[in-house]
């Protein structure tokens, strides 16, 4: 098989890039034609950079390897992985990298994946463990035109980002009485709120009630001031989310004469939003305890209240607790979603024990948010590493990276999952489609479900 790579410039790079493992020489031109056995003697040097050294990188990088093994051969390259840590930044690990002049960069998640970017235009980049390719690498839609999924530089890969519409109808499937939903989000979460706009076109379309609520992430916690804390404005390295609603097809106007792209700019602010369906809450059950006149009663002084502590501009503006803020939630929405990836994973056990108590579902978008949740979808990240193998051959096959598509995973291969401890709160029964979510991940083995290619040219 034909071993070329992209241009004049990364073979003059393989061709400096020798090691141990039997690299090209510069006696052997890469655009020699060459017969079986000179072509057995090549070997790609491949550095795997994690922004983060945590099982799912890991897993994401074993789904990689072993695809270029089955296709390639472990003996035709070689991988050396390298991870974002408190000494090591993700720009520290892409210069060290690029310093080897290695024939591809293989990322999981953004970080790295933006420092690299940032820091050849050369080398291949094969990524993972991204969300929104489109908005981590900042591609604008021309024309109005419909992305068509390549990069148009020396970027591909394969996209974490769960099925949407999958986790839409497992909301309505585990919600005995879904009236309103809630979505939860993080002025800085961008990733979050590109997910939580495709859930509400989802819903909009099935003409079901939905409700925006910022909910401060663990890191502005942490702000001091309160013109800050109360600011939805981002900074010049966290964008909105790019989406039909908002973000990279607006036009940025800038508020001053900042260099940043998006900077004090208008589009570059995120406010709760409502859905035209919204018609205020949740409609609760009518109990012995409690008449619908007191029922009622309550609410409208619940709302008096409210609107009391808000009369005066003079008085200290108080700053909910995230437990108060998952209470107003509780009380307004059947249910509530938590997308992929999200901030609030860390404050998921509050939530959690909020929610449960009020009956209310949440469906994760990851099972580490799962396990608080009622409901989640599993996604191997063993098949997406595999998938991204894929377009690392291609490229080692020839093929310009730059018009390579970006893949996504399978919805197909998502397991429905629930949580067998709130589901016995609720005194809910699933059916066996779906999977106890502990019992499945103390059991479950990745890669298990994944269908390799065989030298055979079978899979």
């Amino acid at each position: 098989m034909k071993k070329r790579f992209l241009s004049l410039i990364l073979i003059a790079t393989m061709a400096f890039s020798m090691t141990a493992c039997g690299k090209k020489t510069a006696e052997q031109p890469a655009n020699e034609v060459k017969d079986e056995s000179e072509n057995d003697s090549y070997c790609y040097n491949i550095s795997a950079l994690l922004s983060e050294d945590n099982t799912y990188n890991q897993v994401l990088l074993q789904g990689f390897t072993d695809c270029l093994t089955d296709y390639l051969g472990e003996q035709h390259f070689k991988i050396t992985k390298e991870a974002v840590d408190e000494e090591n930044s993700s720009d520290m690990l892409v210069a060290h990298t690029i310093s080897k002049s290695p024939d591809m960069i293989f990322t999981a998640g953004k970080s790295t994946l933006l420092s690299a970017k940032k820091g050849t235009e050369f080398i291949p980049i094969v990524a993972t463990g991204i969300v929104d390719f489109k908005g981590t690498l900042r591609i604008a839609s021309l024309n109005g035109k419909s992305w068509d999924k390549t990069t148009g530089t020396n970027v591909t890969g394969v996209s974490s980002k769960p099925s949407i519409v999958d986790q839409v109808s497992l909301m309505i499937e585990a919600t005995k009485d879904l009236q309103t939903v809630g979505i939860l989000f993080s002025a800085d979460d961008t990733d979050a709120i590109y997910q939580n706009e495709i859930f509400e076109a989802y819903l909009n379309q099935a003409g079901i009630p939905w409700k925006e609520y910022l909910i401060p992430s663990p890191v502005e916690t942490s702000i001091s001031s309160e013109e800050e804390q109360n600011s939805t404005a981002l900074s010049a390295s966290k964008y909105v989310a790019f989406s039909a609603k908002q973000g990279m097809n607006n036009d940025i106007i800038s508020l001053d004469d900042s260099a940043d792209p998006g900077l004090n700019s208008t589009s570059s602010t995120r406010v709760a939003l409502v859905s035209e369906f919204w018609e205020g809450g949740k409609v609760l059950p009518v109990t012995e305890e409690v008449s619908e006149d007191e029922s009622a009663e309550a609410k409208d002084t619940t709302d008096k209240s409210t609107k009391d502590s808000k009369s005066s501009d003079e008085e200290e503006e108080i700053v909910p607790t995230l437990e108060e803020l998952i209470s107003e939630v509780c009380n307004e929405c059947s249910a509530i979603y938590i997308p992929y990836g999200s901030t609030l994973s860390s404050e998921m056990e509050t939530i959690g024990n909020i929610t449960t108590a009020a009956g209310v579902t949440v469906v994760a978008g990851d099972t580490e948010v799962g396990e608080h949740a009622l409901v989640t979808l599993f996604q191997d990240p063993y098949t997406l590493g595999y998938a991204a193998g894929k377009k690392a051959v291609k490229v080692f096959n020839g093929d310009e990276i730059s018009s390579i598509k970006i893949g996504s995973g399978d919805g197909d291969d998502a397991v429905k999952l629930y949580n067998g401890t709130i589901a016995e709160k609720f005194e809910m029964e699933f059916p066996k489609s779906f999977k106890e979510l502990n019992e499945f991940l103390d059991t479950y083995e990745y890669g298990s479900t994944t269908t390799r290619y065989t030298a055979s040219g079978e899979e």
